[in-house]
């Protein structure tokens, strides 16, 4: 097969990203980008040596020469152009979060099912060196059995490359519909680590304000797993007089997980607010230290990438596929249903006919299991595992 042409729809600040990818890439090749604004479209068509600008991104879908598109644009926006690419016939990667229910979600699925091309929703966190050597070690039995895994997401009104005001055009108005930017569009990042790390999340108890009156921070989430008595949480702090360390956005992350025989520490993500090695695992005696893990941030955009190319090729399955992103989507909005609610919220409430009907019938499931767990002798206790 000749060299994959690849056609960006959307250049705002995340493209950058995007093309690392494909420099030097023998088998890939951004042939082609699109934008309204003509002075931007013709700069990163020179930057990246594309061969062509599209004005209108419909004439980039009917061009031939182009085998697959990335759709970098607001989330609004792709469902309708996922079902443009689709009819189409091109291989397809959309930023997350993939859309903005779960009804333009099933849209979208039923659109590229049949569809014997790539369909693949972006998220560079999951493929972030350093969490995928914390993977490794998870699956590799470094840390026994996960019991708890904790987020902490920190910004700071300075810091962090430039960003056009229009992009904050749009953030801001999903704002106002309901999708926070950190909570719901960041968040996407943040729930997508804690299902790749433990597994399926079975619901969810949030807390999101916003001490500005426009970001949705603070912000505390906490929820518990499908599978055993496992939990997490995560934690949004804005800062509005701090200078965030950072050579992409002006914010940073962590992420701890703790095991029945060890834990581990990823101590920084998109920015440099913490030093030191990247990656720590205490084994349950000592602790080793990661310092040769590449933490730049922008290899998580450039190994994703790499995964749709892999997958165009056949090579590998893409990750996130349409499902698994939907599920993350899920996550996403049960956040905020409990916020907005006060309540804990099932994830599979969704699902349902009767959200409600649902969630009661499953909190009075589980407080007969308290009772009955409460109710265990000593002898039972010790088989478990829980006492010696």
């Amino acid at each position: 097969m000749n060299k994959i042409n690849v056609g960006f729809i959307g250049l705002g600040r995340i493209s950058d990203l995007h093309a690392l990818g494909y420099k030097n890439n023998p088998e890939a090749r951004i042939y082609g980008v699109s934008t309204r604004t003509k002075e931007t479209g013709f700069a990163r068509k020179k930057e990246w040596g594309a061969e062509k600008y599209y004005a209108d991104y419909h004439d980039m879908l009917a061009d031939p020469a182009i085998d697959a598109v990335e759709i970098l644009t607001p989330q609004k926006l792709h469902e309708k152009m996922v079902l443009e690419a689709a009819a189409a016939g091109k291989h397809i990667m959309v930023q997350k979060p993939m859309t903005i229910d779960l009804a333009s979600a099933d849209r979208m699925l039923s659109a590229v099912k049949d569809l014997d091309k790539v369909y693949k929703v972006i998220e560079n966190y999951i493929f972030y060196p350093p969490l995928r050597k914390a993977k490794e070690l998870m699956d590799s039995g470094a840390i026994g059995e996960p019991i708890n895994m904790r987020i902490k997401f920190i910004s700071g009104s300075k810091g962090g490359w430039a960003i056009d005001p229009k992009t904050w055009e749009w953030r801001m108005q999903e704002n106002i519909e309901g999708r926070g930017m950190q909570t719901f569009d960041h968040g996407h990042h943040m729930w997508c680590v804690a299902w790749y790390l433990m597994g399926d999340i079975d619901k969810v108890s949030a807390w999101i304000d916003s001490a500005d009156g426009i970001v949705d921070c603070p912000a505390n989430i906490i929820w518990k797993y499908k599978d055993g008595i496992r939990y997490g949480s995560c934690d949004y702090t804005h800062c509005w007089d701090m200078d965030m360390p950072s050579n992409y956005y002006a914010n940073d992350e962590w992420f701890e997980i703790t095991g029945s025989k060890g834990i581990l520490l990823v101590n920084r993500c998109t920015g440099n607010l913490r030093t030191g090695p990247v990656l720590s695992h205490f084994n349950g005696s000592k602790w080793t230290h990661y310092d040769d893990l590449e933490s730049d941030w922008g290899a998580g955009f450039r190994d994703a990438t790499l995964n749709f190319i892999s997958a165009i090729k056949g090579r590998e399955a893409p990750l996130l596929t349409g499902e698994e992103a939907r599920e993350i989507l899920k996550i996403a909005l049960a956040i905020i249903k409990s916020s907005k609610e006060r309540r804990e919220v099932y994830i599979d409430e969704f699902e349902e006919a009767d959200p409600e009907k649902y969630a009661q019938q499953r909190r009075l499931q589980e407080i007969g299991k308290i009772k009955d767990r409460k109710g265990m002798t000593l002898d039972e206790l010790k088989e478990k595992g829980r006492i010696l």
